[in-house]
């Protein structure tokens, strides 16, 4: 019968109803038939290199310069700016000349028309300007003038509502009260704001009549420094301004822009400060509408008209 020793080793006989045990048989790999070496056969068949493609050759682009060329800018066709049309013929100014295209400035001529020009201005200064006071006094009537030929209206129009309040109302409170202290006192009340709208009304006519009065007054001191400005501007003789700019303080102001060169002439001295200003249009309104006054006034004789109020001289 078989045991185990000490080292685990079957030992003694074996059994014969115990087979013995037989190790693992490993079958073998299966492996594939070994063809034998076949001689080598050269082809027919050469070799032949694949065809390879040409690589591009980078050319730098040629850019082409164009011949520069100077731009031509058409110049605009002249146009006419606006003029001033005189009043009085040739060769006396006292408006605006015309405009001419840019020339090229003979420099000679320019200061020669320039030296006969200031003459011409201080012949003028010199004749005009010792009755600067006249000027002065005659442009302060005629603002009188037209201050007083309007007469404000508040003070009728308050007189008339307060007036007819007063009378309304003491005829409804009489009516309604029976005492008759009420009606004394009613009576007292009404009675004094129906005398102070008279009394308004009453001014205002009273102002009027001293407005008319103070009207004819200046209206007579006006007509004769007109015909004494007349007079004046006609003793002269052939004067290069229109009589509504000789007065001195604008006559300065001509010189000063001749004396600094901006202009040549009186004309466009006076050009110059027409537009500078924007005042031409006014003048003439002005000088129309006190022609007809004046016509009226004075039967049919305008008054000397003077611009000097339309230029913000300093």
């Amino acid at each position: 019968m078989a045991d185990f020793d000490n080292d685990w080793k079957i030992s003694g006989t074996p059994d014969p109803a115990t087979p013995d045990p037989q190790p693992a048989r490993v079958q073998p790999a299966a492996q594939a038939p070994v063809q034998p070496a076949q001689p080598y056969q050269q082809t027919g068949y050469a070799y032949q290199a694949q065809p390879q493609q040409a690589q591009p050759v980078y050319q730098q682009p040629v850019y082409q310069q164009q011949a520069y060329q100077q731009p031509v800018y058409q110049q605009p066709a002249y146009q006419q700016q606006r003029v001033y049309p005189g009043a009085q013929p040739a060769p006396a100014y006292g408006y605006p000349a015309q405009q001419v295209p840019y020339q090229q400035i003979d420099y000679a001529a320019f200061n020669a028309q320039r030296e006969q020009s200031l003459n011409e201005c201080q012949k003028m200064i010199n004749y005009f300007s010792p009755k600067v006071d006249l000027f002065q006094k005659y442009e302060n009537i005629n603002r009188d003038i037209t201050r007083f030929s309007t007469s404000p209206k508040n003070m009728l129009i308050w007189g008339i509502v307060l007036a007819s309040v007063g009378a309304v109302n003491l005829v409804i409170e009489l009516l309604r009260t029976k005492y008759i202290t009420n009606k004394i006192i009613v009576g007292v009340i009404f009675g004094a704001i129906i005398l102070a709208g008279a009394g308004l009304i009453a001014g205002f006519f009273i102002k009027k009549s001293s407005r008319k009065k103070k009207l004819e007054k200046l209206y007579v001191e006006a007509g004769e420094m007109s015909t004494e400005l007349t007079l004046l501007y006609n003793r002269y003789g052939e004067c290069s301004l229109a009589s509504e700019y000789v007065d001195p303080r604008i006559l300065f102001k001509i010189q000063s822009l001749i004396l600094t060169g901006r202009c040549a002439t009186i004309s466009d001295a006076l050009n110059l400060l027409l537009t500078y200003q924007r005042n031409y249009a006014t003048i003439q309104a002005a000088k129309s509408k006190f022609i007809e006054e004046t016509e009226k006034r004075y039967e049919g004789k305008a008054a000397f008209f003077n611009a000097v109020r339309y230029f913000n001289l300093r």
